[in-house]
């Protein structure tokens, strides 16, 4: 198979995959080898931050030195994206080779009467298959969805996991309260592996500790209380904090957002549990540096300039509120024009009272693929703000008209859907006439 076809295999599983519970992906995994028992794999959940938290360890591990893997969903702008080593794309011809593998043993499962496993399912053994043959020191593994019946909790003996913030999200799967969801992401605690958890609402913190007590896993809570921070703005912001005897005085981070010190911080916390049990060695220069370079594109990221254009990937209604006092911090006064596609399955209510108050007009559009709310619906949330609605479906479009509209002064954000900003991110960046960062 050439890439393209690659790509149309794994999609096109989309159609005839069946999830039922880890049955189809430990069979598959097994038929491989089990490539993931030969792995030093990092297992990290959460609602939000779980990207963020992730890249930051990449980020970190590779500046030590390691050959460090990523495995990441979904992707903005190139399906590669879910799978680097040290910050490298997966290679079209790697993507290959790991998926020729993949169909061969699910094309034996199938002949077998078994089912054919779900798209995810499919990427987490290619991607646990790459890094097997790529030989990575650490695997950096973020879940897809939930935690307890996710692809990626087929993985039964990881180094440690991790638990980022937990909010509202995928309801109609994890269950309606936070408790519930919290259950779900907690199904990654295995058997007396140590447990790295954000701070949380008392009834999700419960849930986690609830199960780190059944399965005997030490639990180890990221703790804020030394964070000093040094110094913020819209390029970068720098801040110190103690964790144990290590002090680390002056990190600075590119990721924008005070959430995103959090998130450096739940991965700093990581680091130092690993170093402390001999299981990585680093200097804290070399931290700092790996921190400084990590990027997560899509994430209150600035593409433009004149006027000031930020895309950002929150979705949800915490997302909305973390965007919303990153906004209020930064451009306090500003004129902002907000674009916004999101997907119908999403708390919209909740999350457009976030944002709408700070807005001054919106333009509505859609995002790719068959769970997109109409403009028409956002529309109806909107009208109560009794400020200016322009409609426009297609995301390059509303690009233009956003732009039409602003002044150089002003500014755009667009928000929602990562699928809307993933198209929207690779419209800009190929626009010659907007200007760029």
């Amino acid at each position: 198979m050439n890439y393209e076809e690659a790509l149309n295999y794994i999609h096109g599983t989309y159609k005839f995959g069946k999830k039922i519970g880890l049955t189809n992906i430990r069979d598959l995994l097994q038929r491989m080898g089990n490539p993931e028992k030969q792995l030093k794999i990092i297992h990290i959940a959460g609602t939000n931050g779980k990207g963020s938290v992730s890249s930051f360890i990449h980020g970190g591990l590779s500046a030590a030195g390691y050959r460090v893997g990523l495995f990441t969903s979904p992707y903005l702008e190139t399906f590669r994206e879910r799978m680097q080593i040290n910050g490298i794309k997966i290679s079209e011809d790697h993507l290959i080779q790991s998926t020729s593998r993949v169909k061969e043993k699910i094309e034996e499962m199938v002949q077998e009467g078994k089912h054919q496993p779900s798209e995810f399912e499919v990427v987490t053994a290619i991607a646990l298959d790459y890094f097997h043959n790529r030989s990575v020191d650490f695997l950096v593994l973020e879940v897809g969805m939930g935690g307890r019946f996710d692809a990626t909790n087929a993985v039964d003996h990881p180094l440690l996991s991790i638990i980022t913030n937990i909010g509202y999200d995928h309801t109609e799967y994890l269950g309606d309260t936070l408790d519930k969801i919290a259950y779900e992401k907690a199904g990654i605690i295995k058997e007396e592996i140590p447990v790295i958890v954000y701070p949380q609402e008392e009834e999700a913190m419960t849930a986690i500790e609830e199960v780190a007590r059944k399965k005997n896993a030490r639990l180890i809570p990221v703790d804020f209380s030394s964070l000093v921070l040094e110094g913020s703005s819209l390029k970068e912001q720098t801040f110190s904090v103690t964790l144990g005897e290590t002090s680390y005085s002056s990190i600075t981070i590119r990721l924008l957002g005070s959430y995103q010190i959090y998130n450096c911080i739940t991965a700093l916390t990581a680091l130092e549990h690993l170093k402390s049990q001999g299981q990585v060695t680093y200097t804290v220069e070399a931290i700092k540096n790996g921190f400084y370079k990590t990027r997560w594109p899509g994430r209150f990221e600035i593409l433009s300039e004149n006027p000031l254009t930020i895309i950002d990937g929150a979705h949800n209604p915490q997302a909305g509120k973390a965007l919303g006092e990153t906004v209020k911090k930064h451009l306090p006064k500003a004129s902002i024009t907000f674009i916004i596609g999101m997907l119908l399955d999403k708390d919209i209510q909740s999350f457009l009272q976030e944002i709408a108050p700070l807005g001054t007009r919106f333009v509505l559009t859609k995002p790719f693929g068959p769970r997109a709310a109409e403009p028409e619906y956002l529309k109806e949330k909107l009208l109560p703000y009794e400020k200016p609605i322009i409609i426009e479906p297609s995301v390059p479009k509303a690009i233009d008209r956003a732009f039409a509209l602003t002044p150089g002064e002003e500014v755009i954000i667009l928000v929602g859907s990562l699928y809307m900003i993933g198209e929207a991110r690779t419209y800009i960046m190929q626009n010659s006439k907007i200007p760029k960062q």
